[in-house]
C-alpha cells in the first residue's frame, strides 16, 4: 500500500470529548480492570493466546497485550474499533464470535476508552489477511479539540503494510504513571475474578514482567486456592423446590462455598457472572448478614440468561446488576432464598467441624465427657461448651482453657447450680455464660482462699518441725500423710500403702548407721497409676550418692512385689533431706535417676518454698476478683 492511499484515507474517532472524560478516565483508573477490557476484546477475537507485558524498570512505564485473534482490516478499525458505544451484538445480529466458536463477552462498545485512565498515548498494531494497519491514540489531542463536533483522527503510522506475519492484534499503553511497581500477581488474580475463561483448552493468557523469565499464567484456580472447602453446594440447586420461588433454577449453575476459615472481606458472598465475565461482586442480596456465619461464605453463579432480557441491566462497571427491574428483582429473591437456606444449613455443618477441631486440638472429646454425666445434666453442659467453641470472639488457646474449666467445675454442685440460674434459651450467648464463668471464678477463688489460709497454718507448722530437726517418728510422719500436698501440690488424696512401707521397714534395716543418718521413716503413697516410696531423711542430712542409689534399690524392690502381683502401674521414689551433697558422683547419679523418672530428691527447703509459692498464687487469684 502507497503512502498516497494512507493521505487520502483517514482513521476517525467520533464522540463527545466529554464521553472519554467521564467513562473512562474517570470510571476506569486502575490497573486491572483496564487490562480485562482488552482481554475481553482478545476473546471476543478468537484468540487462543494472550501475552500481557508489563514494563516498569524504565521512569515511563509501559504496558504491552498482544493476541493472536483475527485482528482488523483499516475498515474495521474505523467502523468497530473507533466507534464508541457500538453494540456488537445489535450490528452481527449474532450472540456469538466471528465463527461462532465463543459467545462474545463484550457489549457496550466502550470498554476501549479505559486505556486513558492510566495512559495518554496508546499505540495500536493489528494484523488481518497479511495486512498490518499501526496507529496512535493520544489524550493530549484528543482533550485540545476545540469542539465537541470535530472528530478526533489518529495518527496513523502505516497502513495495510504487507507482513509474513499471523492475524492478531497489539496494544501497547505509553507513558504510564504510577510509582509503585506492577505486580503481576495481583493482577493475575483481578483477571480470575472478572473472567471464567482461562481454564478453556484453547485460551490461555500469560503475564510476563519485564522480560519472559518472569511469568505468571493467569487460571481461574487462582480465586479459591486459598479457601479451605469445609462443604459446598453445586448449582442448579434443587432445595425445598417452588416454582415460583425459583423460576430461573436450571438456568443457573455455579457454586457456593462454605469455608473453614473466615473469607477475606473482599470475597463474601456469591459474585455473579454472565457469560463468563463478572456483572456483580460478592454480595448476600438483600439479606442481612450482619451474623459472623455469613463471613465463612463465599462463591460464584452463572447467570447467563439476562443477556438476553430486552433490557440491558448489566452495568458500565460491571460491578452490580440494575436490580430495579422485574426481571432482576425475581432474581435478587431468589438469591436471598438460596442463600439463607444455605447459611442455615451451614451452621450445623460449621459447629460439627469446630467441635472435631476442637477435639483435635485440645485432646478433650465432648461426648465421652458429656455421656458420664447425669441425663439432666448433659444438655446444658453440652450447650455450654458447645456455645464456647463456637463463639467467633474467643480464639482455640482460649476456648480450650474456658471449656477445660467448664468440665472441670461440673463436678462442683455450687457450680452446677450456678449454671441451671441461665435461662435455657440464653445459654447459646456466649456473654452470658462468660459472666457465669467469671462469677465461678470468684467464688471459687473465694473457697480456695479459704483453703488457703488453713494450709498456710500447715506450711508454718511444718517450717518449725524443719527447723527443730524433728526427730519424732510419727510427728513427720503422719504430718505428711495429712497434707500430702506438700509433697506434691497434685496430691490432694491418696492410699496409704502401708504394707509397702512395713515390707521396705523389713527388707532395709537401718540398724548399722548413725543416727544422724537414718531415715525417719517410709511413707508409701499410691497417687493415680503411680506408687510413691517417700523416705524421710533428717532435716539436717546431707543426700549422698549411696542414699540415691539406696532410692533405685527401693523402686526395683516394689516394682518387682508389684509385676508378682499384677497390679501394674509405675514406682517412684523421693529421697527427702537438707540438701544434696557437691560431689560430683552425686550430682550426677541425682541427674541420671531424675531423667529416667525413677529417684528424685527433694529438699525439704524446696518442699516449704513450693508450697508457699502454690497457695500464694490462690491468694493473689483472689484479690485479682476483689
Amino acid at each position: 500500500m502507497s503512502m498516497n492511499k494512507a493521505t487520502e484515507e483517514v482513521l476517525e474517532m467520533k464522540f463527545d470529548p466529554n464521553t472519554i472524560e467521564h467513562l473512562g478516565v474517570k470510571m476506569y483508573s486502575t490497573l486491572p480492570p483496564i487490562i480485562a477490557e482488552i482481554v475481553s476484546n482478545s476473546y471476543d477475537a478468537e484468540a487462543k493466546k494472550v501475552q500481557i507485558f508489563l514494563r516498569d524498570k524504565a521512569a515511563k512505564k509501559s504496558i504491552s497485550i498482544e493476541d493472536d485473534g483475527h485482528g482488523m482490516t483499516f475498515k474495521e478499525i474505523n467502523t468497530n474499533f473507533l466507534r464508541i458505544g457500538r453494540n456488537r451484538r445489535v450490528d452481527t445480529q449474532s450472540q456469538k464470535s466471528k465463527n461462532d466458536l465463543r459467545f462474545v463477552i463484550g457489549k457496550k462498545g466502550i470498554g476501549k476508552l479505559s486505556f486513558f485512565g492510566i495512559s495518554d498515548r496508546i499505540e495500536v498494531v493489528t494484523i488481518a489477511n497479511g495486512l498490518e494497519n499501526k496507529f496512535i491514540l493520544d489524550w493530549n489531542k484528543i482533550k485540545g479539540l476545540g469542539s465537541s463536533e470535530e472528530n478526533y483522527k489518529p495518527e496513523i503510522i502505516h497502513q495495510d503494510k504487507e507482513v509474513d506475519k499471523g492475524d492478531g492484534t497489539l496494544i501497547t499503553l505509553h507513558n504510564i504513571n504510577r510509582v509503585t511497581q506492577f505486580d503481576p500477581e495481583s493482577i493475575a488474580y483481578s483477571l480470575a475474578k472478572s473472567f471464567q475463561v482461562f481454564d478453556e483448552n484453547e485460551f490461555d493468557v500469560v503475564i510476563y514482567h519485564n522480560d519472559k523469565a518472569n511469568k505468571t499464567e493467569v487460571q481461574n484456580g487462582l480465586i479459591y486456592s486459598n479457601i479451605h472447602e469445609l462443604k459446598s453446594w453445586v448449582f442448579p440447586f434443587h432445595k425445598d423446590r417452588n416454582p415460583k420461588d425459583y423460576y430461573c433454577e436450571d438456568l443457573i449453575t455455579g457454586k457456593i462455598i462454605l469455608s473453614k476459615e473466615t473469607v477475606p472481606h473482599n470475597m463474601r458472598g456469591i459474585s455473579l457472572f454472565s457469560r463468563n465475565k463478572l456483572v456483580n461482586e460478592y454480595e448476600f442480596y438483600d439479606l442481612t448478614a450482619t451474623s459472623h456465619g455469613y463471613s465463612y461464605l463465599t462463591g460464584w453463579l452463572n447467570v447467563d440468561y439476562i443477556d438476553l432480557f430486552d433490557q440491558d441491566v448489566i452495568s458500565t462497571n460491571r460491578r452490580s446488576l440494575n436490580w430495579e427491574t422485574d426481571e432482576t428483582k425475581q432474581l435478587r429473591r431468589y438469591l436471598a432464598s438460596v442463600i439463607s437456606k444455605i447459611y442455615n444449613e451451614s451452621k450445623k455443618i460449621k459447629e460439627e467441624f469446630k467441635i472435631k477441631d476442637f477435639e483435635k486440638q485440645s485432646g478433650v472429646s465432648i461426648d465421652s465427657w458429656v455421656e458420664k454425666l447425669p441425663s439432666l445434666e448433659r444438655t446444658l453442659a453440652r450447650k455450654m461448651v458447645t456455645s464456647i467453641i463456637n463463639s467467633e470472639g474467643i480464639d482455640k488457646s482460649k476456648s480450650t482453657e474456658l471449656v477445660k474449666f467448664v468440665k472441670d467445675s461440673f463436678q462442683f454442685e455450687a457450680f452446677k447450680e450456678l449454671a441451671n440460674d441461665i435461662d435455657q434459651s440464653d445459654v447459646q450467648d456466649i456473654e452470658k455464660v462468660l459472666g457465669l464463668l467469671k462469677e465461678w471464678k470468684h467464688i471459687e477463688s473465694r473457697e480456695m482462699y479459704k483453703i488457703a489460709q488453713v494450709r498456710l497454718e500447715a506450711i508454718k507448722k511444718f517450717q518449725e518441725h524443719i527447723k527443730a530437726d524433728s526427730k519424732e517418728v510419727p510427728t513427720m510422719h503422719n504430718f505428711l500423710k495429712e497434707f500430702p500436698w506438700i509433697l506434691d501440690p497434685r496430691m490432694m488424696e491418696f492410699k496409704d500403702e502401708v504394707t509397702y512401707s512395713d515390707l521396705l521397714k523389713t527388707k532395709f534395716e537401718e540398724v548399722e548407721l548413725d543416727e544422724k543418718d537414718r531415715r525417719i521413716d517410709f511413707l508409701c503413697l499410691k497417687f493415680g497409676q503411680g506408687k510413691f516410696i517417700v523416705e524421710l531423711k533428717r532435716p539436717s542430712k546431707t543426700i549422698n550418692a549411696m542414699d540415691l542409689e539406696q532410692g533405685m534399690a527401693y523402686v526395683s524392690f516394689l516394682e518387682a512385689r508389684i509385676l508378682n502381683e499384677h497390679q501394674g502401674g509405675k514406682v517412684f521414689c523421693y529421697v527427702i533431706g537438707n540438701k544434696l551433697s557437691d560431689n560430683p558422683l552425686a550430682i550426677k547419679k541425682a541427674k541420671s535417676y531424675r531423667d529416667s523418672n525413677d529417684v528424685y530428691f527433694k529438699s525439704y527447703h524446696d518442699l516449704l518454698q513450693d508450697a508457699l509459692s502454690y497457695h500464694k498464687e490462690f491468694i493473689d487469684k483472689y484479690d485479682e476478683f476483689q
